[in-house]
């Protein structure tokens, strides 16, 4: 079989070749040049045979081949039925495939000469492998049955399997799904913590997207800096002790008389105004 797995085609060559001839006759025609091209070599003329791989008759066949005869498109050589165009075809891809062994030999010599010998010397087989391009490296295959690694695979190794689905569904929720990548730089960022667990549920609780050892730093530092914030439980008794403080003051400069003293309470602020 030959090597060439295509060839030149120029249209306006093969409109002029084929000129003329009947829609049966370019197809027997085109078939032909195909199989000279794939075989690399002149068609053992049997007619039989490749009357059934141009998809006509043994007669029709025959009466073709004899137009092709005329014509001067098929001669017959000493191997059989050839084409001149196929035979040009071929001593072009002979040459030019030479020329190009040559060019990659002598780009290895002078490789070779520029490194002080250090390279290898390489054949012209090996030449000819850099400039063909099925030569490929092969990809390192991965052992079968090896698990593969998934987002929650890997932050299982940092956290544990409760937390990883809410860190998991945490990202779902913000739209943005974790991908292995995303979960290996989470998880190396957990691995920090004193306590993976607690900085990933601060940041959910956060709805941080990411997580960095330094966001919880200053959290704290922050928290230490500012004074806690009274509740509003915490404000209401204070308000309550307030009010007792003051009835209790001015309950003791009570006289009993009946123009007794009115206590006007309003937002805490205390006053005592004379009743009319």
């Amino acid at each position: 079989m030959s090597e060439m797995p295509y060839v030149r085609f120029y249209m306006s060559d093969w409109l002029s070749a084929t000129r003329g001839m009947k829609a049966a006759e370019m197809g027997v025609y085109f078939t032909l040049l195909a199989l000279m091209y794939e075989r690399g070599e002149p068609l053992s003329e049997n007619h039989e045979r490749l009357a059934r791989q141009c998809g006509c008759t043994k007669k029709v066949f025959s009466q073709y081949l004899d137009v092709f005869f005329d014509d001067g498109k098929i001669i017959r050589s000493e191997g059989g039925l050839w084409n001149r165009r196929v035979e040009k075809e071929f001593q072009f891809r002979e040459k030019s495939s030479e020329q190009a062994k040559g060019a990659a030999k002598n780009r290895w010599e002078k490789s070779n000469k520029n490194n002080g010998g250090s390279m290898r010397p390489h054949s012209d087989r090996n030449a000819d492998a850099m400039r063909k391009p099925e030569a490929r490296v092969k990809k390192e295959s991965v052992p079968k049955g090896t698990p593969k690694k998934s987002a929650r695979s890997v932050l299982c190794d940092v956290l544990s399997p409760e937390v990883a689905d809410a860190v998991i569904e945490h990202r779902k929720a913000l739209r943005k799904n974790l991908t292995v990548r995303a979960a290996e730089l989470l998880a190396r960022r957990f691995a920090l913590m004193p306590d993976p667990d607690a900085a990933a549920e601060t940041m959910i609780g956060r709805g941080w997207q990411g997580f960095e050892p330094g966001w919880m730093q200053e959290r704290q530092q922050g928290a230490r800096a500012s004074p806690a914030k009274p509740s509003r439980g915490d404000e209401i008794r204070d308000h309550n002790q307030r009010v007792r403080d003051s009835l209790r003051k001015r309950m003791g400069q009570d006289d009993g008389s009946e123009d007794g003293k009115i206590v006007d309470i309003s937002r805490g602020d205390w006053k005592v105004a004379q009743g009319s």
